[in-house]
């Protein structure tokens, strides 16, 4: 019981549970006949559980609740809650017979058969069998207890039942695939033959091919609709091959009919060491592998009809020539193919050739195509539902089928062999990028085509390989790109990937870079700071203009601080820098520092006043925005524009001009979109003497202010 923890509880819930000191009125041994099932299989079905009852009174009547706990999820199709393909049938002596009780899926891994009613044989026996219980079994593929367990609880009338869990089926892989060698769309093309339905037309022409090989991971593992494995099933196993990469103007063809291995004649085309041909099959009453194309199956693989149905035994050998066109979108396309006879006892394959149909420099390039194998129809349903396909797969991709087969390393397969040579590279830091060579070869048949991929142990993108891939022979440029990396070892590999069958292949890779020669460092040096306006020395003022004159001042990345706060700098050059000293700095002396690329100059002292104010060359400006000079004074009552630096971002601002004061200015503040230049309007008076005059801009109070260097102003005589 510790297997099923949820038994006890859902029997309580439904107020079943049993008392164990109970006498049984009937005693059941088991037995069952476990199938091999697909790993692959959402809707795998179970072997039969069967009881042999005895010891029960003669012909009594037994009634109850018959419990299957399975130890994977049932995905039998449904109706509601009832599951309506497995079966619980009753033989008193008679043969069995139908219990009249469906199936009800208790919940995702349990089906119950409630309101069970019968009476014993006149010998108190009875023989139970529950058949066409179906399970998701992906979740045991490949593991290491690869068993569906059965848990049977009877409830009602005294039944003693076996305690151990009881095997319903063993898992294993069912399909493996080969691939000869991939589809190859070169600019030769490949011709396409005049009667295109005919295998052997498409043998004449000579066209490009390559074949897909399919294998039963077990005997049996294929099996058409009147398998067991498919009671009550849609469809047989059907196998889905999709293809893609292909370019614009190709056509791509297949047989419709594919002879297994153990036919009178298999399907081949000659690259997998048969001899080419479209098939022969007769059928038989041990059966033969035999595929046949469905038609108007969707990309799932999902409905459509299959090309050919078998004669009866002793109807005599059939010859297959048909092809059909897989239709392509998008350069991909699929093809399906429905098992319609096999041999139960041998493990059966079968090759299934595709023939490319391309005119001559539809291709500037060689173009590489691709594939993928899978049972069918393909399916992430996991769980029992009312309309999804049964058979139904996931879309897992088989291993090679050459271990199944037996033919691995056989010379009709590509194989790589590459110069595993480990590369070494040593460099200075920030010294030039390094080449070094891989050589690739194909030394076997077929078209090896193949994939390189770099994989770092540590730093990333130091290595550049080309080409990244190709077909059979070729050689690798890696470059080895030390860049910005830190002096020290780097590792990485390259992989070499031609497919599970072809192999791979890696190179190590090792890039040491040795600390480069450093350089003698040069300080950005101050000489002098000025005055942006005067270009004169001057204390620096907060908010204003600032000059700072010296060498090495330019770089990537040039900052200015004041006592560890940063300036706004708007200009530099390798002697010069433009700025807006920080508003927030409030020392009278303050340690200016320039670092350029991260190399600081020594700090110098500056003095830090409140105002300084200058104004700029060229910077009084009459109203209509011209220069004023003597060829064009400003007009008695017209506005002056005075443009300054130096000025405090608070306190009275007036002006002079000539011998009078202009205590409140039109406008005095800073100028928008110029950091650092502040604009002081002035009205002028309609008294004020005409000609040249002084004008200064000052801050504070008459007698104690300060004030700029006097600029020239002129004034219209009036």
């Amino acid at each position: 019981m510790s297997q099923f923890p949820s038994v006890l509880a859902l029997l309580c819930c439904i107020g079943c549970l049993i008392t164990p000191a109970r006498a049984s009125f009937l005693t059941c041994a088991s037995a069952t006949s476990p199938f091999e099932v697909r790993g692959e299989g959402l809707t795998e079905r179970q072997g039969d559980v069967v009881l042999n009852c005895s010891d029960g009174a003669p012909n009594a009547q037994i009634t109850g609740n018959l419990f299957v706990f399975l130890s994977v999820p049932v995905t039998n199709r449904t109706s509601a809650s009832s599951v309506t393909d497995a079966a619980l049938t009753i033989d008193t002596g008679a043969g069995p017979q139908p219990s009249g009780v469906a199936g009800v899926l208790m919940n995702a891994s349990s089906i119950a058969f409630n309101g069970i009613t019968f009476n014993l044989s006149g010998t108190g026996s009875i023989i139970m069998r529950i058949s066409n219980i179906r399970t998701n079994v992906t979740s045991l593929l490949g593991s290491a207890n690869p068993y569906v367990t059965a848990q049977l609880i009877f409830n009602g009338t005294p039944v003693s039942l076996p305690g151990a869990p009881l095997t319903t089926a063993l898992v294993g892989r069912g399909l493996y695939d080969g691939l000869s060698s991939r589809i190859v769309c070169s600019q030769a093309g490949s011709l396409l033959p005049a009667n295109a339905k005919s295998f052997a037309a498409f043998l004449a022409a000579n066209s490009s091919f390559a074949s897909t090989r399919v294998s039963e991971g077990f005997p049996d593992a294929f099996q058409p609709l009147s398998g067991p494995a498919n009671l009550n099933a849609d469809n047989g196993h059907r196998i889905i091959i999709n293809y893609s990469g292909f370019p614009s103007g190709a056509s791509l063809f297949v047989p419709d009919v594919i002879a297994g291995s153990d036919a009178t004649q298999p399907t081949a085309g000659g690259d997998f060491g048969l001899a080419a041909s479209a098939g022969q099959y007769t059928p038989g009453n041990g059966g033969s592998l035999l595929l046949a194309r469905v038609r108007g199956a969707d990309a799932n693989g999902i409905g459509g009809g299959i090309a050919y149905t078998p004669g009866t035994p002793g109807s005599g050998t059939v010859a297959f020539d048909s092809m059909g066109q897989v239709t392509l979108t998008n350069g991909g396309g699929y093809a399906v193919y429905e098992v319609v006879d096999a041999n139960p006892n041998v493990r059966e394959s079968a090759q299934i050739p595709a023939f490319l149909g391309l005119p001559a420099n539809s291709v500037s390039a060689t173009v590489l195509t691709s594939e993928m194998v899978s049972l069918a129809p393909v399916s992430n349903v996991t769980t029992a539902t009312a309309t999804d396909p049964i058979p139904r797969f996931t879309g897992s991709t088989p291993p090679p089928d050459c271990t199944v087969v037996g033919d691995c390393g056989a010379a009709y397969f590509p194989l790589l062999s590459v110069d595993t040579t480990p590369l070494k590279f040593t460099v200075q830091a920030g010294g030039s990028n390094q080449a070094g060579f891989v050589r690739v070869h194909n030394v076997g048949g077929g078209v090896l085509g193949w994939n390189a991929s770099v994989t770092y142990a540590n730093g990333s993108g130091w290595l550049q390989i080309g080409p990244a891939s190709a077909l059979n022979n070729a050689t690798i440029l890696v470059t080895a790109i030390p860049g910005q990396l830190a002096p020290g070892t780097y590792s990485a590999s390259i992989t070499v990937d031609a497919g599970p069958q072809a192999g791979t292949s890696i190179v190590p890779v090792t890039l040491t870079i040795n600390p480069a020669i450093t350089p003698q460092v040069q300080l950005p040096t101050i000489t002098s700071v000025w005055n942006s306006a005067t270009l004169a020395s001057s204390p620096v003022v907060p908010g204003s203009l600032t000059t700072i004159i010296g060498s090495k001042l330019s770089g990537q990345k040039v900052a200015v601080t004041f006592d560890g706060v940063a300036a706004q700098v708007l200009y530099n050059s390798d002697t010069q820098i433009n700025l807006v000293v920080p508003s927030g700095i409030t020392a009278t002396i303050s340690q200016l520092v320039v670092t350029v690329d991260g190399v600081s100059s020594a700090p110098q002292s500056v003095n830090v006043a409140i105002a300084a104010p200058a104004i700029f060359k060229g910077g009084v400006v009459n109203q209509d925005y011209s220069a004023n000079s003597a060829s064009n004074p400003a007009q008695v009552g017209s506005v002056v524009q005075i443009y300054a630096t130096g000025l405090p971002n608070s306190g009275p601002i007036f002006a002079k001009v000539g011998n009078d004061a202009i205590n409140t200015p039109y406008f005095a503040g800073p100028v928008p979109n110029l950091p650092g230049v502040q604009l002081v309007l002035i009205l002028l008076p309609s008294d004020i003497s005409s000609g040249i005059v002084n004008v200064e801009v000052c801050t504070g109070r008459p007698g104690v202010d300060a004030c700029s260097a006097p600029m020239p102003l002129d004034i219209a005589a009036h």
